[in-house]
């Protein structure tokens, strides 16, 4: 099908008419994203599949939650042959889950292709698929090149005091709370508040909007308001931990776009990472230490006076954290979205959950 100038027009046309069973490519994304941008990737994209005999068909997101459902509801007739996401962490997850829901419902299962366009895209540079429009045609010939990899999928449930169960959702780069997920629920404020002023809205954007609300939240730290002790069972393994800023689960190599914590882990082995991190000494350490592009030894920390971090690992992962009363929550998130805040997690991982296309060579960029 080819690209028309109305994408959510395209999408209602009868799915892949007249290609073979098992050969349409839906490619997913959501026209409106960054001011209107993300619809000139999206029919870059298109044409890009098209010339590559991917059979393209556009499925654009829909609001309030309703992609997933509606997304399987399409994968369902039977004939995709793999799916593609278009844009940041949340249509990445969208789709992701989509995938995940028809297979459940009956057996389907297709594999999910990458064109990244967030701010960080952990998930897609943890296996060597580079962002951007730019990156368009060369992300289209690693679809095309077909070949897979596993991703493990995290699965939290957030608990109430007496121990009910208050929300459960499946996470695909990261889960944390504390400090990172404060960055984050400040960033999404600070967003919001500029959304309607268009000078403001173009400048102060993305990364932008990361640093300001990260030197806020860190300097809060500095003074112990954000601090707080957990115990962190993995494997039927407690540790305990005070003091803590932030605590971050990670599943692919990289966290915000430029750090690696745990340089051995993988997407598909069946753990995920647990990064504790106490106080601003933690964090410098980290800064310096996990950089993908600034490697420092366990010798040159010593020097510095500065901690070796040491990062568990394991499949079941129970969090309780304890605050001060001064707190009136811990924030949450999951894949750079706000998470119900509680004082009990558990976390699961669902080992090969999910099949990605990757290049040849996945590995971080």
């Amino acid at each position: 099908m080819k690209p028309t100038g109305d994408l959510a027009s395209a999408a209602r046309v009868v799915p892949c008419a007249g290609v073979s069973r098992l050969r349409c490519s839906l490619l997913v994304g959501n026209p409106t994203a960054r001011t209107g941008k993300a619809a000139a990737a999206i029919s870059r994209a298109m044409v890009a599949l098209e010339r590559a005999r991917l059979y393209p068909e556009f499925f654009p997101t829909l609001p309030r939650g309703a992609t997933v459902a509606a997304l399987a509801d399409r994968l369902e007739i039977g004939d995709v042959a793999r799916v593609v996401y278009l844009g940041g962490d949340g249509t990445f997850a969208e789709t992701a889950k989509g995938i995940i829901l028809a297979r459940e419902r009956t057996g389907l299962d297709v594999p999910l292709g990458m064109m990244p366009m967030g701010t960080a895209n952990d998930q897609g540079r943890s296996f060597g698929v580079a962002a951007g429009i730019k990156a368009i045609e060369r992300n289209v010939q690693i679809i095309a090149d077909g070949i897979e990899s596993w991703l493990d999928v995290g699965r939290v449930q957030a608990f109430a005091e007496a121990g009910d169960e208050l929300a459960q959702d499946l996470w695909f780069d990261s889960w944390g709370v504390g400090l990172s997920a404060q960055i984050l629920a400040k960033r999404n404020r600070d967003r919001d508040l500029i959304a309607h002023v268009p000078l403001l809205r173009q400048i102060y954007r993305d990364k932008v909007i990361y640093l300001r609300a990260g030197l806020s939240s860190y300097l809060r730290t500095l003074v112990g308001r954000s601090r707080f002790a957990a115990a962190i069972t993995i494997d039927g393994v407690c540790h305990e931990y005070e003091g803590v800023t932030d605590i971050v689960i990670k599943g692919t190599a990289l966290f915000g776009g430029d750090w690696i914590f745990a340089p051995d882990g993988k997407p598909d082995d069946g753990r995920f990472e647990v990064v504790v991190m106490r106080g601003h000494a933690d964090w410098a350490a980290a800064t310096i230490t996990a950089h993908k592009r600034n490697p420092v030894t366990r010798d040159d920390l010593a020097v510095l006076g500065l901690p070796a971090a040491e990062v568990p690992s394991g499949r079941e992962i129970d969090v309780r954290v304890f605050r001060s009363p001064r707190h009136h929550r811990l924030y949450a998130q999951l894949d750079g979205e706000e998470f119900l805040a509680a004082d009990h997690y558990r976390i699961e991982n669902l080992f090969h959950h999910l099949r990605v296309i990757v290049p040849a060579d996945p590995r971080c960029i």
